[in-house]
């Protein structure tokens, strides 16, 4: 049996494959002590995403492991704290999973910069909303070319190569009014 750091996690499986839930559960209760809570949220959604950030935000638990579909990941962790929350894919073998887990700090491949910025989400959730550019930068009182820079940062962090990748990516936001 792998002993973790302190239990101070939690972990989300985020994904409507009930057998996914099922295994993990009780894959992770055998290898872990003390067995940390495992939360299975079914339905995968923009709304259902944008609670779990808020809910890792206030949250003091200090680390969480979300595991999802592997074609998921890059749209989820763009959405939640790298510093706290680690998305792991559904298909790992289970010597995979043993190493993550036994990892002090759950270690993803993960971009290092790939979580957005306040500012970069205010500015995409006002993109959302039909708002332009140099409307944006007078709404928050910032150069035209501070907001064109939010955005570009946000288009790498969301690897999208031309405006219709983004605005399809930034749709999550559309109902999330938390940083305006």
């Amino acid at each position: 049996m792998s002993h973790t750091p302190a239990a101070n996690f939690q972990i989300v499986i985020l994904s409507d494959n009930y057998f996914l839930w099922l295994g993990l559960k009780s894959a992770i209760s055998t290898m872990m002590a003390p067995r940390p809570d495992i939360f299975w949220i079914s339905e995968v959604s923009p709304e259902s995403i944008l609670r779990m950030r808020e809910q890792v935000m206030k949250s003091s638990v200090h680390h969480w492991l979300v595991f999802t579909e592997a074609s998921r990941i890059n749209d989820i962790q763009i959405y939640l704290p790298s510093e706290r929350v680690s998305v792991m894919p559904d298909n790992l073998t289970v010597s995979q999973l043993m190493l993550r887990l036994s990892s002090e700090d759950f270690t993803c491949t993960r971009v290092p910069d790939a979580t957005l910025t306040r500012s970069e989400l205010r500015v995409c959730t006002l993109i959302s909303k039909g708002i332009s550019l140099v409307r944006i930068a007078q709404l928050l009182n910032k150069s035209p070319k501070t907001i064109y820079t939010h955005k570009r940062n946000a288009m790498t962090k969301f690897h999208c190569h031309n405006l219709a990748e983004f605005h399809r990516k930034i749709c999550l936001l559309e109902q999330q009014s938390l940083y305006l």
